[in-house]
């Protein structure tokens, strides 16, 4: 069995223990004293933890933490801070390869990865429109990880 490239390690002596520490801490062993699992890319790893503590912190702000209730103070201030983590999660996200595409608004391809789950006909359309994502599509290095699940607003034909 192959070791994968982020497991391989040079073969230097090792009479230094110190020196075994830093070349598992260059694989992402440990970070910070806290101890992760050996193998997992470090950038993962940190885009893992990223997304953790910012979804930690939308439901603190979202949730009380006496009751378990959603707050129905939540105020401006929080919704801008709110809007930050959520750019943060998708910025960690595209750190490891990771896309989320949410097309609505966008003119409708047949072409494109997405599957329809309904049509709605509308007046004044030209052509086919993507009305709400239900679900995104998401790549994961520039390969299609998961279809995304579209509603659709079709042109109304003129009766002849």
């Amino acid at each position: 069995m192959e070791t994968p490239k982020e497991l391989s390690l040079p073969n230097p002596d090792w009479p230094d223990p110190a020196e075994l520490v830093r070349e598992l801490e260059k694989l992402g062993a440990t970070k910070g004293g806290a101890q992760v699992f050996v193998g997992i890319p470090a950038p993962f790893v940190k885009a893992t933890i990223t997304v953790a503590t910012n979804a930690w912190r939308l439901r603190t702000r979202l949730i009380d933490r006496h009751s378990g209730e959603f707050r129905e103070d939540v105020s401006k201030e929080d919704l801008k801070k709110m809007v930050r983590y959520i750019e943060s999660i998708y910025e960690a996200f595209a750190e490891i390869g990771i896309e989320i595409k949410d097309r609505t608004g966008e003119a409708f391809d047949y072409g494109l990865p997405e599957k329809v789950v309904t049509a709605q006909p509308q007046e004044g359309l030209t052509r086919e429109r993507i009305i709400e994502t239900l679900r995104p599509t998401i790549y994961w290095k520039e390969k299609l990880a998961q279809q995304g699940e579209v509603t659709i607003a079709t042109p109304i034909e003129a009766s002849a």
